[in-house]
């Protein structure tokens, strides 16, 4: 009877010597007697699961503390490299890019390799890099549309309208960008003598803005444009 009126609550009596152990402390802390008995026979497998699981834990916490303070050295160097000029900042871009691979920084350093190109009228080495950066980049990325736009001004440049076309094309179809796409497609056709062509984008970008105000700087911009076309044909 005095079993049943007993607790599970209640600490059971453990001899001094008992308590150093791990099976006296599972008693004291009146754990089932077939826990106990788990416990004792995979005691050993039990440790070591634990030193792994406090070793993962620690490593995870270091591992994040060190990608915290290479991207924030990385952000750095990036912002020293963009303060630079000519030759100088050309290096120190690169430099950003050698020494922090995969990230943020390194890419926009990248990016700004390209822009160094096409001021330089090197179009097929900035064509290249735009068109390298955008197919590692996903769609969302707000670099995507940027890489796009640059891949398409280093084509028109060299004067591969076919290829700049369909580059401002995509560009048409992304928030944001869709009055850059029009205005790029419509000045490839005016560029080859088909001005009608043209006329009819530009039209066709109109009607895109049409719930816009007309004060619109785009919608103005547009307008602008057609009307000189108009004179032309």
């Amino acid at each position: 009877m005095k079993m049943a009126d007993e607790s599970v609550f209640e600490k059971r009596h453990v001899e001094p010597n008992a308590m150093g152990d791990v099976e006296g402390l599972l008693e004291h802390f009146n754990l089932p007697p077939a826990v106990i008995k788990y416990v004792r026979k995979n005691k050993r497998t039990l440790q070591i699961v634990l030193a792994s699981v406090l070793i993962l834990a620690v490593s995870l916490a270091l591992y994040d503390s060190y990608r915290e303070k290479r991207l924030e050295k990385a952000s750095s160097a990036l912002s020293q490299a963009l303060s630079k000029a000519g030759d100088d900042k050309e290096k120190a871009l690169q430099g950003v890019m050698a020494e922090f691979p995969g990230t943020v920084s390194a890419r926009w350093a990248n990016v700004e390799l390209a822009h160094l190109e096409m001021g330089k009228a090197q179009f097929k080495e900035a064509a290249d890099r735009y068109a390298a950066i955008r197919d590692d980049l996903k769609e969302s990325d707000p670099l995507y549309a940027l890489t796009v736009f640059g891949f398409a001004q280093a084509l028109e440049a060299r004067l591969e309208y076919d290829a700049a076309s369909a580059a401002y094309q995509q560009l048409k179809d992304i928030k944001g960008y869709q009055i850059i796409g029009y205005i790029g497609m419509a000045r490839i056709q005016e560029a080859q003598g088909k001005s009608d062509k043209a006329l009819e984008i530009l039209n066709e970008a109109l009607s895109a803005l049409s719930d816009k105000p007309q004060e619109d700087p785009d919608k103005r911009a547009i307008e602008d444009r057609i009307a000189r076309l108009k004179v032309k044909l």
